[in-house]
C-alpha cells in the first residue's frame, strides 16, 4: 500500500479501496494554481502502481469544482523578463498542465469526477479526463478561455474525446456556459444527481460494481481502450493478445478462472 503524499490544497481521505481527493482552495475557487498542479501530480504518482486503491474520486470544496486557469499566476509570468536563452515560463507552465491532463487521463484506476459548482476551463479539462462524471444541479461548465483571448490548448483533445468534435467546436468557439442537464445531453456528464442521496446512491452503485473487478485487469483494460483511439482494430491485435495472455497466466487470471469454476467470489471482490 502506497504512502499518500503531503498536499497543500487537496485533502485526501482513504476509505477502503477508494481515495477521495477534495480540492480545497477557497481563495482561488479551486483554480489550477501551481500548488494544485503539484498536488495532483503527487497524488497520481503516489497511487499509479497501488492496486489496493481502485477508485480515485476527485471533487471540489466550497461550492466549486475547479474555476479554471490561475490568472494571477499567468499575469506574473507575463510580466517576467525572459532572456533570449531562457524558456518562456508561460510555455513551461502550460506544457506542465498538458502533462498533468495526460497523466490523469491515463491513470490506471477508475477516476470519478464529482462536479458541484463551476468547472470552467481547466476544470472542464479535469472533468473530461475522468472515467465517470457525476454532477449536481449546481454544476456549471464552460470552455471559457477564448473570452480571455487564449485557446483551450492543452485540454482540447480530452474535451473532443469526451463530447465529440461537434460539441467541442460549439463550446470552445462560443465560450457558452451550460448546466449539468446539457452536460448529460452532450455526453460530458454520466449521472445527474438532483439530491445528495442520489449522489451517494450513484457512488455506491459504482463502488459495488468496481469492487467485483480485478484491479490489475481494470488497469490493463483502460490502457487498451485508450490505445485504441485513432487506430484500426487490427493494429492492436498483437498488443491485445499479449495483454490478454499475460493477464490469464498472471495471479488475477488464475484466481478468476478458479473462482468461476468453483462458483465462489474471487479473492479481490470487495464490498463498498
Amino acid at each position: 500500500m502506497a504512502e499518500l503524499p503531503a498536499t497543500k490544497v487537496i485533502r485526501l481521505d482513504r476509505r477502503g479501496f477508494r481515495l477521495i481527493a477534495t480540492i480545497d482552495d477557497p481563495a482561488t475557487r479551486n483554480a489550477m494554481t501551481d500548488e494544485l498542479v503539484a498536488d495532483l501530480f503527487a497524488v497520481l504518482d503516489a497511487t499509479k502502481d497501488d492496486r489496493s486503491i481502485r477508485v480515485l474520486v476527485l471533487q471540489g470544496a466550497n461550492g466549486a469544482f475547479c474555476a479554471g486557469a490561475n490568472l494571477k499566476g499567468n499575469l506574473a509570468r507575463l510580466k517576467a523578463d525572459v532572456k533570449l536563452d531562457e524558456t518562456d515560463p508561460i510555455l513551461t507552465a502550460n506544457r506542465r498542465g498538458g502533462e498533468l491532463y495526460a497523466k490523469l487521463n491515463a491513470h490506471p484506476m477508475l477516476v470519478i469526477a464529482i462536479v458541484d459548482g463551476p468547472a470552467f476551463g481547466g476544470g472542464l479539462g479535469l472533468t473530461s479526463c475522468a472515467d465517470i462524471v457525476l454532477a449536481t444541479p449546481r454544476a456549471r461548465f464552460a470552455l471559457s478561455e477564448t473570452g480571455l483571448g487564449i485557446p483551450p490548448a492543452q485540454i482540447a483533445p480530452y474535451v473532443v474525446a469526451r463530447v465529440g468534435l461537434k460539441h467541442a467546436r460549439r463550446l470552445a468557439l462560443t465560450g457558452a456556459r451550460f448546466d449539468a442537464q446539457e452536460g448529460v445531453a452532450i455526453g460530458l456528464v454520466d449521472h445527474l444527481c438532483p439530491r445528495d442521496d442520489d449522489l451517494q446512491a450513484a457512488l455506491n452503485a459504482i463502488y459495488e460494481n468496481v469492487g467485483r473487478c480485478a484491479p490489475g485487469a481494470n488497469a490493463t483494460t483502460k490502457r487498451l481502450l485508450l490505445a485504441s483511439i485513432g487506430r484500426r482494430p487490427e493494429e492492436l491485435t498483437d498488443e491485445a493478445a499479449t495483454a490478454f495472455s499475460a493477464a490469464l497466466r498472471g495471479e488475477e487470471g488464475r484466481e478468476g478462472l478458479a473462482a468461476f469454476l468453483e462458483k465462489r467470489p474471487a479473492r479481490w471482490v470487495k464490498k463498498s
